[in-house]
């Protein structure tokens, strides 16, 4: 897949790198001429504005990758100039970030880790400084968004909301901000008190009206759902792959801090979805792997409705973030999570990744297959996103710490 990158990823034209380009969304191997950022009707883009999207954050995870391939290999030189040329890349798209998703601080200390370069470190401090300076309403102890007039009382990704509390845990205790600490275990029990379902050990998607009209926060807060003109949002839909990003989050929390309680919740969340337990049915027991997630029909946190199944496709690439949970909270725990490890492993070689592509789709079939598009043809290219998290599940099972 890094062969593959390297060989066809590169787009010239991506914007708001200065011309230092970054990666393609995506490209159907071996076309001539290479087909390209192909959108939903199976069809590259049509014109030079849309052919030059791109998405920074492949970015970010291309370079993770080549940084754990360099880690594991030192003496291989093969893709020295791709780190060269995408560490400048990503010094241009990262310097200053202010980006909302607590993860990005789990990415940044990693790609420090393994490369020594101190900007990522430097990022990663300037980013959990952000979390806790520019996003933390210190009065109820939440993360949220509001959009004036309609949402006024406050919404927000629940899976973004309790990455950026782990995130301020781990930074509180790496950058010696005891401020940043407290404001993380404040906003991860916010989190666990406003949209984690105890029954089903899951958390809803997206929450809305997070205050009360006295500006308090609103114990019963709404799911999040709105409909526009070409996307509608439904909060009460959970997918796989923000879980696996969770879990992660707890397990790093964990891993810094020494609390139990976050391996705790970490165990409480992928336990239930083990292929053993299959509590809610996401594991498919005939072709292997999660199905997309399920759906929450019901109008708020305490009614939130029956789970049902959302059976039709699996999300190809992020759900091996939770491969990358299952091998680290194996390694935390003394392999109580082996036979997962196992399984996902298995999938991920032997079904999600196509030889002939040389990678992986973003979504397939419950059986593998690449996804049916509503003209017929097939969701048969490969994205830099899937490959992105599948490598980094792959490249952190070779690493002895367990981060």
């Amino acid at each position: 897949m890094l062969t593959n990158i390297r060989e066809n990823g590169f787009n010239p034209q991506a914007k708001g790198t200065d011309g230092l380009g970054g990666l393609w969304i995506n490209w159907r191997t071996g076309t001539k001429p290479l087909l390209v950022n192909i959108n939903g009707s199976g069809e590259p883009d049509g014109d030079t504005a849309d052919k030059a999207r791109h998405d920074d954050l492949t970015d970010l995870r291309y370079l993770h990758n080549l940084f754990y391939f360099k880690h594991q290999h030192p003496q291989d030189t093969q893709f020295d100039g791709e780190i060269k040329r995408f560490t400048a890349i990503v010094k241009k798209e990262m310097a200053g970030s202010h980006n909302e998703r607590g993860w990005i601080y789990d990415e940044l200390i990693s790609m420090w880790q393994l490369s020594g370069v101190e900007f990522f470190r430097a990022t990663a401090r300037g980013q959990a400084e952000h979390f806790a300076t520019n996003l933390f309403h210190d009065d109820i102890g939440a993360v949220y968004k509001t959009k004036p007039p309609q949402k006024t009382s406050g919404y927000y990704r629940v899976d973004h909301a309790l990455q950026i509390g782990c995130a301020l845990v781990q930074a509180g205790t790496e950058f010696q901000q005891p401020d940043w600490t407290a404001k993380g275990e404040r906003l991860v029990q916010f989190v666990y008190d406003h949209a984690y379902l105890k029954k089903h050990h899951i958390f809803l998607e997206q929450m809305d009206e997070v205050r009360l009209p006295d500006g308090s926060a609103n114990p019963n807060e709404k799911i999040y759902r709105e409909k526009v003109k070409h996307y509608t949002a439904d909060g009460g839909h959970v997918k796989l792959g923000g879980m696996g990003q969770d879990v992660l989050s707890l397990l790093h929390a964990f891993i810094v801090t020494k609390k139990q309680i976050y391996l705790d919740r970490a165990m409480l969340l992928l336990t239930p979805i083990t292929a053993e337990m299959n509590q809610l049915g996401m594991w498919d027991p005939k072709d292997g792997g999660y199905f997309a997630g399920v759906e929450f029909g019901g109008p708020d946190f305490q009614n939130p409705g029956k789970p049902k199944l959302s059976n039709k496709s699996k999300e190809s690439g992020r759900q091996f973030h939770l491969l990358q949970a299952f091998h680290v909270a194996n390694q935390l725990t003394g392999g109580k999570y082996q036979a997962m490890v196992e399984a996902m492993t298995r999938v991920l070689l032997e079904k999600a990744y196509d030889p002939v592509q040389r990678g992986i789709y973003y979504e397939a079939q419950p059986d593998w297959t690449p996804r049916e598009l509503k003209n017929g043809k097939r969701g048969d290219w490969v994205t830099t996103e899937a490959m992105g998290c599948a490598m980094m599940a792959l490249f952190s099972m070779n690493e002895k710490e367990p981060w």
